[in-house]
This record gives structure tokens, sequence and C-alpha cells, in this order.
């Protein structure tokens, strides 16, 4: 587990490297360290509800967007993930649009479990604040060979210049085996510049039956540096 932090702590701040050369040619290349007390994926703690370290690079250009991440994760004796994703964004007067796809990869996995989602989105501004609404989907749901898909609403606002709160609710259903609710609420304040704090709360409406613990209330902290 050290090993792997420490490879996340590394890659993400060698990255700015790259950004800056890349500036000249119109390409905005960024990174980010994240450190959390758990990692949130729909409302499921990934890690056992352990801590998490997040590294991420992403680029974009002209619309055109990329990136890649890694983090630590602890269920079916698989311990790293990594993600890919990439999309468009069209701004369509003061809406944007957004279309992608997102890999999610797992190290050493005993299966293959490996995950691709298309993307679809869309930002509509409501005075300061944002409204957006999302729907992911898959043609095979994490090794089960069935369509899933995932809805979402996530408003934000911000309070001041370094003060924002926002919130979202999903539903995840997956064909032929389950389906369920998920919300959260939290706030985010910049400590300086490249530097935040988020505290959020997750939730879902899963009994125990599905997910045990791992989807139960909880109160999440993280710090993160973007470079």
């Amino acid at each position: 587990m050290r090993k792997l932090l420490g490879f996340a702590a590394l890659a993400a701040l060698a990255l700015p490297t790259a950004a800056w050369a890349d500036e000249g040619d119109g390409v905005d290349v960024s990174a980010s360290l994240t450190g959390s007390t758990n990692y949130e994926w729909r409302g499921v703690s990934q890690s056992d509800n352990h801590a998490a370290v997040f590294a991420s690079v992403s680029a974009s250009y002209k619309g055109f967007y990329a990136g890649a991440g890694t983090e630590n994760v602890d269920f079916a004796g698989i311990n790293q993930e990594y993600d890919l994703w990439a999309g468009y964004t069209l701004p369509v007067g003061p809406v944007k649009l957004d279309v992608g796809v997102v890999r999610y990869g797992y190290v050493d996995a005993p299966a293959n479990i490996d995950t691709t989602e298309i993307k679809g989105a869309i930002t509509v501004p409501l005075g300061k604040a944002s409204l957006t609404g999302s729907v992911y989907h898959t043609w095979d749901y994490f090794g089960t060979d069935a369509d899933a898909t995932y809805y979402e609403a996530a408003l934000s606002m911000p309070v001041n210049d370094k003060l924002s709160v926002s919130g979202a609710f999903g539903h995840q259903t997956v064909n032929s085996l389950f389906n369920y609710n998920t919300w959260n609420l939290g706030a985010s304040y910049t400590v300086f510049k490249g530097a935040s704090i988020d505290v959020r709360y997750h939730d879902t409406d899963d009994s125990g039956a599905l997910f045990g613990n791992l989807g139960k209330a909880r109160l999440v902290g993280s710090f993160t540096l973007s470079f």
C-alpha cells in the first residue's frame, strides 16, 4: 500500500513539467493529487471505508479533453484502480454540452471487471448556481454482461470567492440485477491557490442487502492540490 500511494504522489507531482512544455502549443494540461478519508463512488466505498489517495492528469484543447488517474481500492483482492477518460465539450449559448467515454480498469484483478461507460451531460446556469444532468451507460457492468445506466442531477453554487456548496442525487440501475439511489451534499473551500478542502455527506437507500456497510451514510473529507 505504501508503494502504491508513493507512486501516485510522485506521478502527480511530476506531471506539471509536461504541462509547462505544452502551454506554447495551446494545450491546457493540469494535474492533481487528492488525499481522502474514503474513496466513494456513487455512494459506495471502494476502499473498504479506509483512506485513499488519487493522482490524475488531464489535457484539453479547443473543447476536446482527455485524462488518466489512479487510486487505491480495497475489494475482491484488488488494490489499485486506474481510470481513463476522453470527450468533447460544446457551449451552446450559456449551456454546455459534454459527451465522452470513461474506462475503469483494475490492476491484477482475479477476474476481468474492467468497465467502459459512455457519457452525456448538460450544464445549465441558474443565476450564480449551475445545474448539471448526466447519464452514463455501459453494456458490461463490471464483468456481469449486464447493461447499466447511471443518472445524476447535480447542483453547485458559490457562496463567495473561496467557499462553494454542492449536492447531487443519482440513480444506478443494472438490468435484471439491482438498482439503488444515492445522494451527497457538501462544501468546498479554497485554502490558497491550487489547494482546496472538501467535506461531504454521502448516503444511499441500500439497507445493507447490496453493499453491507460500504453503502452506509458517512462523512468524507478530502484535500486536493492542483497544478
